[in-house]
């Protein structure tokens, strides 16, 4: 059989890509999204609903663009959450992540209850059930690099699907200043290989803040934040970002560092149009992997309806 070079290197690539997928699942990093301070629903159940009225997002990332070809990790995201009671949120996400071969399709459903009676001060819990699938096609045994006897890529051909619970905290003080906990993984369970001796939970936690400063007679606010995250046999990293929103969004701009396995810096604008918003960010690492990818790229679109005015304006402040 004649292989061509190129062939060979895809398929390489495709394979490395899946093996560390599959090799990492229990330390999987659920704020590999940029835009999280963007829609915070993407890691914390508790901010589902907060915020009066409905809020819709499309979310898509590509990473390392240029990279493995086709092989290269895109992940995509519809989500809704919106307030259905004085005290209580809910919201519906659905995650697909395509690396190489392998498909990782998630289902959450997030519910928040908040409280509202304190002066000054809002806080809101909630917790996630969410459902994972995680596939690669049955034509992937036919690649000549791959070992047709492994064990995990029969299972992951049949289909290995997940159970998962997460629990969050979200609060806002005086509207400006906003803080977050979440316990992912919290519950994390095999469908298909239910053994109540095996603890699959990764230990993970993510602690969130930050704080809205208006620029009095400028229309202009500043928004600095802080992310920090640790997952079981995952490094532990914190994300250091800076909002800037001039006249009411219509302008925005922002910078994020990311720390943890050599570290990566991206670059955010984004703009509101009435009730729609869009941003793009791009982000590129400070590692010698960067030499051959041209970085990577995520968009966000959200729509917002049933939303109060003074909400809207309260929102802005944040």
């Amino acid at each position: 059989m004649n292989i061509s070079n190129h062939t060979i290197m895809k398929y390489i690539l495709s394979t490395i890509f899946c093996v560390v997928l599959l090799g990492n699942l229990s330390a999987q990093d659920e704020s590999i999204y940029i835009h999280y301070h963007i829609n915070p629903v993407l890691i914390n159940p508790a901010a589902a609903g907060f915020d009066e009225g409905h809020e819709l997002f499309l979310n898509a990332r590509g990473q390392f663009t240029g990279f493995a070809g086709d092989g290269a990790p895109n992940s995509y995201a519809l989500s809704y959450n919106g307030r259905v009671s004085e005290t209580f949120g809910l919201g519906a996400q659905i995650f697909r992540e395509d690396i190489a071969s392998l498909t990782r399709t998630r289902v959450q459903l997030n519910y928040a209850f908040q409280f509202n009676k304190f002066e000054n001060f809002k806080l809101g819990i909630g917790f996630s059930t969410e459902f994972e699938s995680i596939r690669v096609p049955s034509s992937y045994q036919n690649n000549p690099l791959v070992d047709i006897d492994d064990v995990l890529l029969l299972e992951t051909i049949d289909g290995r699907n997940f159970f998962d619970a997460s629990l969050g905290a979200w609060g806002v003080l005086k509207e400006n200043t906003f803080f977050g906990l979440t316990i992912p993984n919290l519950i994390s369970q095999r469908l298909d290989n239910i053994d109540p001796n095996t603890d699959e939970t990764s230990r993970y936690y993510m602690l969130t803040g930050g704080h809205a400063f208006p620029v009095e007679g400028f229309n202009f606010i500043l928004e600095p934040s802080i992310l920090i995250r640790k997952a079981k046999d995952s490094p532990f990293g914190v994300d250091f970002n800076i909002k800037a929103k001039y006249l009411e969004e219509k302008i925005i701009a922002g910078l994020t560092y990311r720390s943890g396995t050599g570290g990566n810096i991206a670059l955010l604008v984004g703009s509101r149009l009435d009730q729609f918003r869009i941003f793009y960010s791009y982000d590129f690492a400070f590692q010698r992997f960067q030499r051959y990818n041209s970085g990577s790229h995520e968009l966000t679109l959200s729509l917002e309806f049933g939303k109060k005015e003074k909400d809207r304006s309260a929102q802005h402040r944040r």
